[in-house]
């Protein structure tokens, strides 16, 4: 038998078997790795850290993406990231909300604009100190003040009626990436899909929506912690859970939104949907763990058994 010599480009050493392999254990290794669900976070620190690590995956895959296309056409394309983060809500003060800005842009803050629902907000970290540029949502701020920064334009505490000055705010600065941080209106996280959808079912696609709603509704949820507690008088219990989301790598729609329970101190999956589950995907997933828990069904489940073993002996 002739031994053959591999065939490789010039100047690149033919790489030999236990490297072959090492290699294809790394890959899938981070593979596994991406694709492994994340854990619930055990505190608020933690919900930080989680959010702040799926925004900057977010961002660098956006900034790649665009890259890629601006080297092909040989100009700018595509619009920048608009992404949402939703962080369980312990303490509704102007402090609290500074540190869910910071916690979640982590060294992002210094080049990023804070645009806060509360101008107590903004003033407070402005007084702090804070590394962000700090404005309120109702504050005057022009393209020319957008321009001294290309950091994140972070959205914090927006309410529900302050849409369309929030949607000012990033039109002035046209080009940066925006992320949501507990804004107060409500959205399905998918970048418009759903909402698109229902209008269509609705038959007014054929309408221009507004810009105030089409902005409203094109933000991407990239992670999501929200505790809930839930009452089951039927079953006289009551219950723990979350609704929990975390973006690792790939397309935030591939992640699915997992619904927890907690038990015996650690949460629990018992449902997973693509899309953010309503109440009523809540309600059902939580009454079903908690019926699949219930003293009556495990004594009705012992008695089947019971009854099957006599039925096998009569055999």
């Amino acid at each position: 038998m002739r031994a053959t010599t591999p065939r490789v480009a010039p100047g690149v050493a033919p790489a030999r078997d236990g490297r072959r392999r090492g290699v294809a254990r790394r890959v899938v290794a981070r593979a596994a790795g991406a694709d492994e669900a994340a854990a619930p976070p055990r505190g608020k620190s933690e919900a930080y850290d989680q959010a702040r690590v799926a925004v900057e995956r977010a961002l660098e895959k956006s900034t790649k993406r665009a890259t890629k296309r601006r080297r092909s056409s040989g100009r700018a394309v595509g619009k920048p990231a608009r992404l949402a983060v939703e962080l369980p809500v312990n303490d509704d003060s102007d402090a609290a909300l500074i540190e869910m800005a910071t916690g979640t842009l982590g060294d992002g803050a210094r080049d990023a604009t804070a645009v806060f629902g509360r101008a107590s907000a903004a003033k407070l970290a402005r007084e702090m100190g804070s590394a962000m540029e700090c404005v309120s949502v109702d504050d005057a701020w022009t393209a020319a003040d957008a321009a001294a920064r290309d950091g994140i334009i972070a959205l914090v505490g927006v309410p529900s009626d302050r849409v369309e000055a929030a949607m000012r705010k990033c039109r002035a600065g046209e080009g940066r990436p925006t992320v949501c941080v507990n804004v107060e209106w409500e959205h399905d996280g998918d970048g418009g899909l759903a909402w698109s959808m229902s209008r269509q079912q609705a038959g007014v696609d054929d309408a221009a929506p507004s810009d105030v709603e089409a902005f409203a509704n094109s933000f991407v949820v990239v992670y999501s912690f929200l505790p809930l507690n839930i009452q089951a008088s039927m079953f006289a219990s009551s219950l723990e859970g979350a609704v929990f989301k975390c973006v690792r790598g790939g397309a935030p729609a591939g992640t699915p939104w997992r619904i927890l329970v907690k038990e015996k101190g650690a949460f629990a999956q018992v449902g997973a949907m693509q899309r953010r589950p309503q109440q009523t995907d809540l309600e059902a997933a939580l009454y079903n763990s908690i019926a699949a828990k219930s003293p009556v069904n495990e004594a009705v489940g012992k008695a089947s058994g019971f009854f099957r073993g006599l039925m096998n002996k009569d055999k």
